[in-house]
């Protein structure tokens, strides 16, 4: 019980490094990544772990990574790959960050939260800036040991800070929602605009649902479909439905004094959206219901939309 006391006060009385632990390889590692044979993944494993044995902790984590998400002809292994995080020990703070996930996720290790908020706090100690906001997000939400949001949320505050896109998003939605700060909708945008720019894709989608929203901004139904563009093509695949609505909305719409506003290229756009979503979406779920059911809605738009012919 003392140790999850004392556990918040580590990164407390340790203020952020002057320099962030950088990754970096051997370059006995990166020869034989870059000089690997095509399709000779065990090879490839093989000259690792010599190099490992041999105490390089690079060519260790290295061997984590490509295990632990399958990559190089590797076949996926998490307990792999987190095996050979946990060989590298205290030398490398990105290993201690990486084993710290497998504890947290509960992929390649069980689950243990507690475990998990321990190595964050080694790797922040030691320099990795992704670890600070990773612990932060522990202590607002009391994983793992005792709730303390404050100092969650300064941590998280003081790697967005620094640049790190995954922080960004992170705080920008504690600022979004209210949760462990006072709820600030405009700066949540402006922090999440800074991680989007960096390509982070949760933060694209949240600025779609901003501008869908109007949430301390005008409703921009074009700006969110571009967010929400962007995140499909990071790596959201449900922003799909959301990009395709976000076209539905401009258009089709009712205008006062105006009457219904029909446009057949963007409601073709938004088909054409919808049909990704319908590959995205889970058959039999909710949302691929509601998407099977827009698609002839939105066609039948599309063709009374169509000028007809005269003779």
């Amino acid at each position: 019980m003392l140790d999850l006391i004392m556990i918040p006060l580590l990164i407390q009385l340790s203020p952020a490094p002057d320099e962030f632990f950088e990754q970096t390889y051997s370059e006995e590692t990166s020869a034989a990544i870059a000089e690997r044979e095509e399709g000779d993944a065990d090879g490839l494993t093989r000259t690792l772990e010599r190099l490992g044995e041999a105490g390089d902790a690079s060519a260790y984590e290295a061997l984590g990574e490509l295990h632990f998400n399958g990559l190089l002809g590797i076949e996926a292994d998490p307990v792999r790959g987190c095996d050979y995080f946990a060989k590298v020990g205290v030398a490398r703070a990105d290993a201690l960050h990486n084993l710290a996930t497998c504890y947290y996720s509960g992929t390649g290790r069980e689950q243990d939260l507690t475990k998990a908020r321990e190595l964050y706090v080694k790797a922040a100690e030691r320099g990795w800036r992704m670890s600070f906001c990773a612990y932060g997000n522990m202590l607002v939400r009391g994983e793992g040991g005792p709730v303390d949001a404050k100092e969650g949320i300064r941590l998280c505050r003081m790697t967005a800070a620094s640049g790190d896109a995954d922080a960004q998003t992170d705080y920008g939605t504690y600022l979004l929602t209210g949760e462990g700060i006072d709820r600030d909708p405009v700066a949540a945008r402006f922090i999440l605009e800074q991680a989007g720019a960096q390509g982070q894709r949760n933060a694209a989608f949240l600025l779609g649902q901003i501008h869908t929203r109007g949430d301390g901004t005008p409703v921009d139904h074009r700006l969110a479909g571009e967010w929400f563009e962007k995140a499909y093509e990071w790596g959201r695949p449900d922003a799909a439905f959301d990009t395709a609505r976000s076209y539905v909305r401009r258009g089709y719409s009712e205008r006062e004094g105006e009457g219904i506003f029909v446009d057949p290229d963007l409601l073709r756009t938004a088909r054409s959206w919808l049909l990704k979503a319908l590959k995205a979406e889970q058959p039999g779920s909710e949302r691929y219901e509601r998407v099977e059911k827009l698609i002839p809605s939105i066609e039948r738009l599309i063709v009374s939309a169509e000028p007809t012919g005269t003779d």
